[in-house]
Order: C-alpha cells, then structure tokens, then sequence
C-alpha cells in the first residue's frame, strides 16, 4: 500500500518544483547563466520524476488479479527506476552538457537582484520539503537505528528520492550561486560553467544510487535481517514445531513480504490431541480390518490437526508481523 507519508511527500515536492521551474526559467532568461539554466533543468526534471514517482505510487496501489496474483506493488519501483532515469538523462546528462558548452563557448552573463532571489527561493523551497519528507519518516528512522540503517533497508524509495533529489537541489542552488557570484566577480562565464557540472554530477550520483535501490527491490530482496530473525525465532517458539528449515522471503511491495518456510513438526505432540479418541477407538478393534479402518481414520485425524496447526501458525505469524502479507509454511 501507499502509505500517506511517502505520498504526501511526493505531491509537496511536485507542487515546490513545479513553482521552481517558472522562476528558475525567469532567472535565466534575465541572467543567461549557465548556472541557472542548469537549475531550470534540474527543476524540470525533478518535476517529471515527481509525476512518475506518484504515478506508480497510484499503480502500486491496486490488488492481486488473475495474472498478478501478489498484486501490483513492484509497479512502484519500476515507476522509480523510469524517475532515476530521468535523472540520469535529464539532469545530469543535459546539465553537464551545457556546462561543458560553456567552459568550450564562455558568453557573457547579467547578474540582476532577480537572480539572487530566485535562488533564496528556490534554496528555501528544496529545504522545506527535503526537510518535511525527513520529518515524515523519523520515525521509521528511529526504529531501524538511524537514518542511514533506515534508507539501506526501506522498501518504499519514493521518500527516498525526494529526500535525495531535493538535497541535491539545496547543494545546486549553492554551487550555481557560487558560479553565478564568481563569474559576476571576475566578469568571466567559466565559473559559471564549471557550477552547471557540479549539479549535474550531483544529479548523476543520485539517479545512480537510486537506480541500484530500485533494480535491488524489483529483483526481490529478501526482508531486512532483523524481521527474519524475529520470524524465524518465532517458529522456532511455536510447541509443535521442532525445527525450521529453508526460510525464505522476499520484498512484493512497499512495506510488504512474501515469506516461505520448511517446518518440522512434532508428530506426538500433534498425535495427543486425539487421545481420547484413540483410547475408545482402539477398545474396538477385533479384526484385521477394524485395525485398517482405525488406522485410516487416525492418519486423517493426524493430517487434519496438521493443516490445522499450519493455519494457525499462519494467522498468527501475520497478526504479529501485519507487513508480511503472504505466508506459505510447509511440512517437512
């Protein structure tokens, strides 16, 4: 499911964007900075990679179907991966492209108010909302040990990718208004230039980390290591179970698992639920076949309190791990 924080994240860093385009595009059409167009770019593209990333936000969101019958949750990364794309093509590719243009053919460069306002704006829009999505996951945070275990082990990276991109976004404004500031100093356009490939290596080494957070999620990373050991400890706790075996899992989803796992179970154990019944039953055998026909009867018993048990195992591994939605337990 979407959960209402990495949404809200992405619609508050779509709207600031989509603002930041107009002024970024007015600044540079007053300025001519290479700096500046690189920041309109960057704008645009992070507003492309929003509207992607809410896109597949409002796919994942659908439920199981005959032909994807664990749902549609993985839709969201590859909405994410097209959004590092983007990035990568878009921002980083075309900005280094014209900082490159201008370090080759330097021009002029008109420096007005205009341009420093603009970039105290935008500077102040990318840090309220990269400020506001670090705020809508604290506390997530907190519970994996820290911001940095918390992003290693997430599996929903739209909150990431705004986090990412509008930090960016606050190092942009601070190179381009470095450039912009050098170049206004010097009368020379290098400066300038030079600021375009910084933000566009920036962007570069972003769309790169998020590429690789959404290839690791679509091929199925298995769940963090402390929810398996937790799972795993619990099975092992379970009275009729004497030993796990093969467990396996894997993500299917933002914040939702598919987990897998051999077990064990102790036959006496499940066998005493029916003594009662197998004392009253075994005073009633005569003959060979009164012995078949017990033996018939206990074996289903036997296999009936197995699949029984397995349920249960079931409902309540789900009801104390509610993020694992599919379970399949096997007997060994």
């Amino acid at each position: 499911m979407a959960t209402p924080e990495s949404k809200s994240a992405v619609v508050m860093a779509l709207v600031g964007n989509s603002f930041l385009v107009v002024i970024k595009g007015i600044a540079f059409a007053v300025s001519g900075s290479g700096a500046m167009l690189s920041e309109a770019i960057h704008s645009v593209a992070d507003t492309a990679n929003q509207a992607l990333l809410l896109l597949g936000i409002k796919k994942s969101t659908k439920g199981p179907s005959r032909k994807y019958q664990y749902g549609y949750g993985a839709d969201r990364y590859f909405y994410s991966l097209m959004s590092a794309v983007g990035i990568f093509v878009l921002g980083c590719g075309v900005t280094v492209y014209h900082g490159i243009h201008v370090l080759m053919h330097p021009g002029e460069i008109h420096v007005t108010w205009i341009t420093w306002v603009v970039l105290a704006v935008a500077g102040a829009v990318d840090g309220f909302v990269m400020w506001k999505a670090i705020q809508s996951v604290s506390g997530e945070a907190k519970a994996a040990g820290g911001f940095l275990s918390y992003l290693s082990d997430a599996t929903d990276p739209t909150v990431a990718a705004v986090i990412f991109e509008d930090g960016v976004a606050v190092l942009g404004v601070a190179a381009a208004a470095a450039g912009i500031g050098v170049s206004a100093a010097t009368g020379s356009a290098i400066p300038d230039g030079i600021a375009s490939i910084v933000i566009g290596l920036l962007l570069g080494a972003v769309a790169i980390y998020l590429g690789m957070k959404n290839r690791e999620l679509l091929l199925g990373r298995s769940v963090p290591s402390p929810m398996e050991d937790e799972v795993i400890e619990f099975l092992e706790s379970w009275p009729t179970v004497v030993n796990v075996k093969d467990v396996r899992s894997r993500v299917v989803g933002a914040d939702r698992f598919r987990v897998k796992a051999d077990l064990e179970f102790d036959g006496e154990k499940l066998g005493s639920v029916h003594i009662d019944w197998v004392e009253i039953q075994v005073k009633e055998i005569k003959d060979t076949d009164d012995a078949r026909r017990f033996a018939a009867a206990f074996g289903s018993k036997v296999v009936e309190a197995l699949g029984d048990e397995v349920d249960r195992i079931e409902t309540e591994m789900q009801k104390r791990f509610p993020k694992i939605e599919w379970v399949d337990l096997e007997t060994d």
